[in-house]
């Protein structure tokens, strides 16, 4: 290969040296001037046609019925004005380079030249792609052909694209020197050690290729998992991870490796949505139940956006434990999750309405109490009177609140009086009397110094024996 090279770079300086000579020998001028000029003036020439031709050829193909026209033109247009002028850029630095002496820079031109040429074709072919993707999902208006959904084109292109640009770094690598088999050897090592280090990597780069090829879902798709958190549009599916747009807002990024895991749905793809409600009637409507159920039934058989194909279902199913329960069972023909639930709540009024047209009522939850026989309940008026006797006993029985020095005064006075009460009939019947409520300490001291004061009184106009005694029997008292 490096022959082949050697071979090519030879012939195309023995090409410019012969031009360069004729050029000098025709005008009379150095070669070395004349050609790098010409060659500069041929671009400027050959850009400036390109860019009127291409302009109008792709403006022309743009309204064709073919959707592969436009494309190349397209990729081809800008990428092949840029290599007409760094070619032409670098055969004048070869030219001069040559003249000048300068033997290396023919060589470093050329590998430069056919690199930026790899470069200018991956650019050429990244345009290709991207506008052939485009064409599939949105063909010309006068195509006969049917558009391609966008997760089918977005793997098609993938794919391409990956192929492209592996197999132009391959050739710049062989431009550059490096041998094939040091490539291939390399490869399998480098694949062995790159698949152990990036299993994870890996697999998500298979799992998106599962998703690609199986459509579980594609690119606008309703998904949710029932076995993870996973609900929302489908906004991406890329090689790595999936981008799920979810309803709350913030973006979802799942890898795809978990999609050959775990089980999605894809309610976007359903062709009908279920209408199944529990309707609970009163244990006292329970003779309309059967023109009930007929009413409600008659009504969802004649409903335009119930689907009659589905089965309708509508049947009492149990005895509930505050309700007879009337199960409402069928299939709508809209999909739409806002449009179904304004039909759910047009059939739920009409079933309210054909509820109350029978004389019944919902249920609500509700217990019954039964008491036993010789347990009654008193009527308002009979617990109002009893209520006030009870408030009238526990006032005579409690004392009005007052405060403490006032209560504490009071009491004293109390138990004054029922010493005095003691004190007296002790003296009329000459024998010791005790009340019938004992006093406590405070009512006892009480007694104890108003008894010794009053025997001090009567000893100075000289007591009698009976009256001592009583005075001492108070005293013990």
């Amino acid at each position: 290969m490096k022959t082949l090279d050697d071979a090519t770079q030879t012939l195309s300086t023995q090409t410019l040296a012969h031009l360069q000579q004729r050029l000098g020998d025709w005008l009379g001028l150095p070669g070395w001037i004349l050609l790098p000029a010409a060659i500069v003036i041929l671009a400027a020439v050959i850009d400036l046609v390109l860019y009127f031709v291409l302009g109008r050829l792709e403006q022309r193909l743009v309204r064709s019925p073919r959707r592969w026209d436009d494309p190349f033109l397209h990729a081809l247009r800008l990428p092949l004005r840029w290599w007409i002028w760094i070619s032409a850029l670098m055969i004048s630095a070869g030219v001069i380079g040559s003249h000048l002496g300068v033997t290396e820079l023919t060589g470093f031109l050329f590998k430069s030249g056919a690199l930026i040429t790899l470069l200018l074709l991956a650019w050429s072919g990244i345009r290709l792609i991207r506008r052939l993707e485009q064409r599939l999902v949105f063909p010309p208006v006068n195509c006969r052909a049917r558009p391609v959904d966008q997760t089918s084109a977005s793997a098609l292109t993938k794919i391409v694209g990956a192929v492209l640009i592996v197999t132009l770094i391959l050739i710049g690598l062989q431009i550059l020197g490096v041998s094939m088999s040091s490539i291939l050897a390399m490869g399998g090592f480098g694949g062995l050690v790159i698949g152990f280090a990036a299993r994870d990597v890996m697999a998500n780069f298979f799992g998106g290729m599962v998703v690609h090829l199986d459509k579980p879902f594609v690119v606008g798709d309703w998904i949710r998992s029932p076995d993870r958190e996973i609900e929302g549009m489908v906004e991406d599916i890329g090689w790595r991870l999936t981008t799920i747009r979810t309803f709350a807002g913030p973006p979802l990024y799942v890898p795809n490796a978990w999609f050959s895991q775990i089980s999605v749905e894809t309610p976007t793809r359903m062709v009908n949505r279920r209408l199944w409600e529990t309707v609970g009637l009163r244990y006292q409507d329970a003779g309309a139940i059967e023109a009930i159920t007929g009413d409600i039934r008659q009504l969802l058989k004649h409903h335009d956006e119930i689907d009659q194909n589905e089965l309708i279902t509508v049947n009492f199913t149990t005895f509930g434990q505050y309700a007879l329960e009337i199960m409402l069972y069928a299939f709508t023909r809209e999909t739409d999750w806002q449009r179904f639930h304004e039909i759910k709540q047009e059939i739920l009024l009409k079933v309210r309405d054909i509820i109350e047209a029978r004389g019944a009522e919902l249920a609500l939850p509700a217990s019954r109490l039964y008491l036993p026989e010789g347990v009654g309940i008193r009527r308002d008026a009979d617990a109002d009177a009893a209520s006030a006797t009870e408030q009238e006993h526990e006032s005579d029985r409690q004392p009005d609140r007052q405060p403490e020095s006032e209560r504490g005064q009071t009491d004293d006075a109390r138990h004054g009086e029922r010493a005095s009460s003691g004190t007296t009939r002790g003296r009329a019947t000459g024998k010791e009397t005790r009340s019938d409520e004992t006093p406590g300490k405070e009512a006892q001291d009480y007694e104890k110094r108003r008894d010794t004061s009053a025997k001090g009184a009567r000893a100075r106009p000289g007591p009698s024996e009976d009256d001592a005694g009583d005075a001492d029997a108070d005293a013990d008292a």
